[in-house]
């Protein structure tokens, strides 16, 4: 999955690609938002950064050690 910030209408947007590499992504980008969309930054990244770990979650809840 490709993680892109792109600018739409001034404002950055931040939006996870379903594609094998970066150059599909950017394929994908332009036919969704059109040729002109200004992309910023496009980076690698796997399923499990998308998702929090439960300890994790118990710390930010004060449940952790």
């Amino acid at each position: 999955m490709i993680r892109a910030e792109i600018e739409l209408g001034g404002q950055l947007e931040v939006i996870d690609i379903k594609a094998k590499d970066k150059s599909e992504a950017i394929e994908e980008i332009w036919r969704t938002y059109g040729l002109m969309t200004y992309i910023i930054s496009l980076r690698e990244v796997n399923d499990e950064t998308n998702s929090i770990k439960s300890d994790d979650a118990n710390k930010y809840k004060g449940k952790g050690d």
